[in-house]
């Protein structure tokens, strides 16, 4: 039998350019979540006596000062490790030929990385993708926690 061996080949990461909105419903409950205890906490704190304006003062505040930058933060520390993160965020273009029998098996190598040109759209397309890793992430740390939480419920009676 022959051993499968996996080929390595060259290749261009081309920031990827998904759809806004979709990234945008991905990211909802997460910012929804954060912005209603946000928005609570900012109109509690805030000695402006109209809680309309405190609405809209607190909804600024979140989306300039909490979602654009987490969000790019977020999307800027997935797709610096391209590798870790299996290609989150980037287009690949091989700068090799790739047979169609063999575009699943190779391992692309990142030899440059193109980001997109900076624009007040694209900024905030980022911070939609970055958001909608934070999602992943925090599904992620919860599927990991339940498992102990669990045990510990049980043996502190609850559930019996």
């Amino acid at each position: 039998m022959a051993k499968f061996e996996r080929r390595e080949v060259a290749a261009k990461f081309v920031e990827a350019t998904p759809g806004i909105w979709g990234q945008w419903i991905l990211a909802s409950p997460m910012i929804i979540f954060l912005g209603w205890f946000f928005l609570d906490i900012f109109a509690y704190l805030s000695p402006i006596p109209w809680r309309w304006l405190d609405m809209i003062l607190g909804t600024i505040v979140f989306l300039c000062v909490v979602v654009l930058p987490l969000g790019m933060a977020a999307h800027r520390l997935i797709t610096s490790f391209p590798r870790l993160f299996q290609h989150a965020g980037w287009d690949v273009e091989p700068l090799e030929a790739v047979k169609p029998a063999e575009i699943y098996s190779v391992r692309y190598v990142g030899k440059e990385m193109e980001r997109a040109a900076n624009s007040w759209s694209r900024n905030w397309m980022r911070a939609a993708q970055g958001w909608v890793y934070l999602e992943i992430a925090a599904i992620f740390i919860g599927f990991a926690a339940l498992g102990p939480l669990y045990f510990s419920a049980l043996e502190m009676g609850f559930g019996k």
